[in-house]
């Protein structure tokens, strides 16, 4: 079986001989001693003081004619893989698509206090892991409807709040701070 490069998609044809990690043609470094080893111990020989010779050099001498051997890529899984990104964006749509329901009067007595905050919250952190996502662009929307939908909740609640004080009506503010329970003063 085949074995790919540890630093390229090409077919390994030799191992360092310091580390043991596979190299292709392209990757090979060569010591002034004759062995081969990976560029990274090449660099440390080369701090070292050592003779080291790159890849290039070893290619040149074949010709431009030469062509890596190349191990075909992993094929894609079959569907995408959702992850933790995509989650969170969901769950921001969702709240987000709660609290401008509840902005319009359906179940408004649904509606806790933390509520129109936790699409907020989550919106901006799907919003910044978006482009980790299996479907970036899903996940944007989904993020800014959860945002749109936690700061329009809030903003209608804080225009019913100064409405009620500009024109006197304190019932309202009656029922949106005290509790159901708690008769009022």
């Amino acid at each position: 079986m085949a074995v790919r490069c540890a630093e390229c998609l090409n077919e390994a044809i030799e191992r360092c001989e310091v580390s043991g990690v596979p190299l292709c043609a392209g990757c090979l470094w060569y010591t002034e001693d004759g062995r081969r080893v990976s560029e990274r111990v090449a660099r440390r020989m080369s701090e070292q003081g050592q003779t080291v010779y790159s890849p290039k050099t070893y290619l040149d001498q074949l010709g431009a004619a030469i062509e890596l051997p190349r191990l075909p890529e992993a094929p894609p899984l079959p569907g995408r893989q959702r992850n933790g990104n995509d989650f969170i964006a969901a769950l921001a749509g969702i709240g987000g698509i709660i609290s401008i329901a509840t902005c319009f009067g359906v179940g408004f007595a649904f509606c806790a206090p933390p509520l129109p905050l936790l699409p907020l919250l989550l919106g901006g952190i799907g919003l910044a892991g978006a482009r980790h996502a299996s479907r970036p662009e899903q996940a944007r929307l989904l993020s800014w409807l959860g945002i749109a939908g936690g700061l329009g909740f809030i903003a209608l609640m804080l225009l019913l709040v100064i409405g009620s004080i500009a024109f006197g009506t304190t019932s309202l503010l009656g029922t949106l701070l005290i509790p159901a329970g708690t008769p009022p003063p």
